[in-house]
């Protein structure tokens, strides 16, 4: 799949976007619109004129995304104008949208089956695994927020304005400044700073959380708070195994998903072990795509 545009006029991009009417997306500092350019559907990255808008941001951004784009589980990059003061990106059109959608959403309609949700997260893990593994890049914010989905419901992996381009050979961690969305924050970042890909594995567990109960993180303590007097994050940290042997039940007792009980209690069991406080304690993400090809055949 070849360049749409590149350093295009722009407009071109208001005509392809309809003067960038047709919303696909609103990010915490961009939105991404969908287009029309040459018989194709594509999708355009507008980012919001902001401090966090920089073009060191962009251009990092632009230099992983080309790098990823050949992977199946990134949303792949096509190109960039650069005629206005913030450069607009061009990727791929995510027909089916975002994950924050499907896993957050009361309509029974667009709740995805078990077996979508596992194969979703599955490929989460590939798209990270390949940063990781094949480039050694840091993401710093997996969150379902920066996961699409395309026709088929394959992921689609994006934002990478935050990623960490190299570590350093002789090195096991980096120091530098903290991103990511609350709470997917791993203790030893939040806490120290410390940036490693255990980074990524453990805002995978909390994701993966997400992705088992399909609400998010800090609703799931909230409700813990309710059904067990506990009433500060401490409490919880103390508790941890009773609180994830009380969302499986919960969890398929809501949805209805008693069929594969033995594969939601596999499912936590990797959470567990993605969220562990001590870094060193959380395996690497080719650990955690063994665990989930695995779950898959039980």
């Amino acid at each position: 799949m070849g360049i749409v545009i590149q350093s295009g006029p722009f407009q071109q991009l208001k005509n392809a976007t309809g003067n960038f009417q047709w919303l696909i997306y609103k990010g915490w500092n961009y939105t991404l619109y969908k287009g029309n350019h040459e018989d194709r559907e594509i999708s355009v990255k507008s980012f919001q004129r902001n401090r966090y808008s920089t073009l060191d941001r962009i251009a990092n951004e632009v230099a992983i995304a080309s790098r990823m784009s050949n992977h199946k589980n990134v949303l792949k990059f096509m190109g960039c104008c650069q005629e206005t003061e913030l450069p607009f990106l061009i990727y791929e059109f995510p027909a089916n949208g975002n994950l924050e959608s499907y896993i957050y959403t009361k309509n029974q309609q667009l709740q995805l089956p078990w077996d979508s949700r596992l194969r979703i997260a599955t490929g989460i893990e590939n798209a990270v695994a390949y940063l990781h593994h094949g480039l050694t890049i840091i993401h710093r914010n997996i969150t379902p927020e920066n996961v699409f989905l395309d026709q088929n419901n394959v992921v689609k992996l994006f934002d990478f304005q935050d990623a960490l381009v190299v570590i350093p050979e002789d090195e096991t961690d980096v120091d530098t400044m903290v991103c990511g969305t609350c709470w997917y924050l791993a203790p030893e970042v939040a806490m120290y700073g410390r940036q490693t890909e255990k980074y990524d594995v453990y805002s995978f567990g909390v994701l993966l959380s997400a992705v088992l109960t399909q609400k998010r993180f800090h609703d799931l303590l909230s409700w813990h708070r309710e059904i067990s007097n506990k009433h500060c994050l401490d409490s919880w940290l103390q508790s941890e195994h009773d609180f994830w042997e009380e969302i499986v039940p919960k969890y398929c007792e809501i949805y209805g998903q008693e069929e594969s009980r033995a594969q939601v209690l596999e499912c936590v069991k990797v959470v567990q072990s993605c969220i562990k406080e001590n870094p060193d304690e959380r395996p690497d993400m080719i650990e955690v795509g063994k665990a989930l090809r695995l779950i898959k055949t039980i």
